[in-house]
């Protein structure tokens, strides 16, 4: 089956999960914000929502948002802004905002409520350093059937109290060192949820919320997610160039993505991508590691060039991961034209030509990570086939794709011949533009 996920590009700089005793941690790096701007987060916070895409003035920061996860901070213009929460590959709109920014303000804004009732809550951040020896801490009630609760010490007092849901408490000092915590009902010893081993490092800046059903199992049960807010140095914004980066290893799991050692994605799956993000010119190391591991599994320098745009892939089976780097031009397509490159990233499928159903070849004889440039064609719908190079042989049915004029495409193979589930036979569309 062909499927398809539309990516613009984006000015992301996104976070990293670590667990912590039954809480996920996400760790944010923030860039400056320049006069003018603003940086926003969203975090998906509705237990039982399909993954959603985040539009920002009609630009996707990120697609494929699933459940607790997050975006990190986006850079946007300050002012009003039209947010839109849209369910991932369709043109579903489940949440659609204007919500206003200050100048170099930072604000999460997060999807809350079960599907049916899906909608916002929208917080200041705060991230003034805290004092020697101290991290701040604010707790976000966000589990839609959960009772007010109270936040306390395991058999003692209360640091948090008496927040129900959508509620929250601000940032608030408290020392740093190891907690023992406990969700209670607010107001009484009934303990829903322990929190073992919550560690809190001088200097940090916490959002803890709680998430999950009261009597949910899996992904929807009742827990917490913690995200790290603390800023610091980011790359330059002037002479940025663009790298976008997809997880196109099927067998691989989840991966958090490093560039110059700073966050830029957290669990990453396959086959998605972050959208491009913006990073600082010359030379920078790019890592992959194994989501909320320090195990690294691609470590690689990339040359960036000011004003240049690049596309990253991660590829071949687990055992053999490696990248593929490939520049990508972004000139405007001529009228009534669309750009369109294939990249074979299919580990075990043979050399393959792309064609017109029962007819031309469009692309031919490319093997396992060999590509196409971007090449001009007309705006419209086609039946397109992969077919094993220089033969009939049918691997793979392209019905119905359609190109818009002016828009700039990258068709990848994904998965392995033979595979199945997620793992199967297929292709991607990103749109680069």
């Amino acid at each position: 089956m062909f499927h398809k996920k539309f990516l613009l590009p984006t000015v992301a700089v996104m976070a990293t999960m670590l667990v912590v005793a039954g809480c996920k941690k996400d760790d944010d790096t923030i860039t400056p914000t320049p006069a003018g701007s603003a940086q926003i987060k969203a975090v998906h916070a509705s237990p039982n929502a399909p993954a959603v895409d985040i539009l920002v003035d009609g630009n996707v920061v990120r697609s494929g948002l699933s459940f607790p996860a997050n975006t990190g901070y986006a850079q946007v213009t300050s002012g009003t802004r039209n947010i839109k929460v849209r369910v991932s590959g369709t043109s579903t709109i489940a949440i659609d905002a204007n919500v206003p920014f200050s100048e170099n303000s930072f604000t999460t804004i997060f999807a809350v409520d079960s599907v049916s009732k899906i909608s916002t809550v929208v917080l200041n951040d705060n991230l003034a350093s805290p004092a020697a020896g101290k991290a701040h801490v604010r707790f976000v009630h966000l589990s839609p059937n959960a009772p007010a609760v109270d936040i306390a010490l395991q058999g003692g007092a209360v640091v948090f109290a008496n927040t129900s849901f959508k509620g929250f408490k601000d940032f608030t000092p408290l020392d740093a060192g190891t907690y023992d915590l406990e969700v209670r009902v607010a107001g009484t010893q009934t303990v829903v949820l322990p929190l073992n081993g919550i560690v809190l490092k001088a200097g940090e800046i916490y959002t803890v919320f709680a998430r999950g059903f009261v009597g949910g199992t899996g992904a929807q049960a009742l827990g917490a997610e913690i995200i790290v807010n603390k800023a610091v140095p980011g790359a330059p914004t002037v002479g940025n160039g663009r790298v976008l980066v997809t997880h196109a290893s099927p067998d691989a799991p989840g991966v958090d993505l490093l560039v110059a050692n700073s966050i830029a994605g957290s669990n990453l799956t396959f086959p998605n991508s972050t959208g491009y993000l913006n990073v600082g010119g010359g030379a920078r190391g790019v890592k992959v590691n194994v989501t909320g591991t320090s195990t690294t599994v691609i470590n690689a320098n990339l040359p960036i060039a000011a004003n240049a745009n690049y596309s990253v892939f991660a590829v071949d089976s687990v055992a053999k991961l490696s990248t593929l780097v490939l520049t990508d031009d972004l000139t405007a397509p001529a009228a009534g034209k669309a750009h369109v490159r294939f990249v074979h990233l299919s580990p075990n499928a043979p050399a393959v030509d792309v064609a017109v159903t029962g007819g031309a070849v469009v692309f031919g004889n490319r093997a396992f990570k060999q590509f196409t440039n971007f090449t001009p064609l007309d705006a419209g719908t086609y039946n397109l086939e992969v077919r094993v190079a220089g033969t009939a042989t049918v691997v793979l049915p392209l019905p119905g794709i359609a190109l818009q004029a002016g828009k700039i495409y990258t068709v990848f193979a994904r998965g392995f011949v033979g595979g199945t589930g997620a793992q199967a036979l297929g292709a991607q569309i990103i749109v680069n533009n």
